[in-house]
């Protein structure tokens, strides 16, 4: 009963953190434009272009966004394992940038 209550949780807060991707960023399909379920370096820095990467190949891992991003928060063995770009880390990215751009408001005001 517990599992399903979290997993029933864990649902909500994901579709709701979706929606909040939304109001500022695209989603994530709108985001992978070939479709293929990973973002490359070009599809991110389309939607995301505050963020500077410096890759040699268009192939985007999460091991590249975290030496851009180190307060990111991924999974280790998704860094570890130079992950690609899926939804999951896309929600990250983006949640960590509205979280530093919320911390750069209420510290100049």
């Amino acid at each position: 009963m517990l599992n399903k209550t979290l997993l029933a949780g864990t649902t909500m807060l994901l579709a709701v953190s979706g929606f909040a991707v939304a109001d500022q960023y695209p989603s994530f399909s709108e985001a992978d434009s070939n479709s293929d379920g990973e973002l490359s370096v070009g599809e991110l820095t389309a939607v995301v272009p505050q963020i500077e990467l410096q890759t040699t190949s268009d192939v985007l891992t999460t091991a590249d966004v975290k030496r851009v991003m180190p307060e990111i928060e991924f999974d280790d063995i998704d860094v570890v394992n130079a992950t690609p770009v899926g939804e999951d880390q896309y929600l990250k990215i983006v949640e960590s940038i509205e979280k530093t751009n919320a911390s750069e408001s209420v510290s100049s005001i």
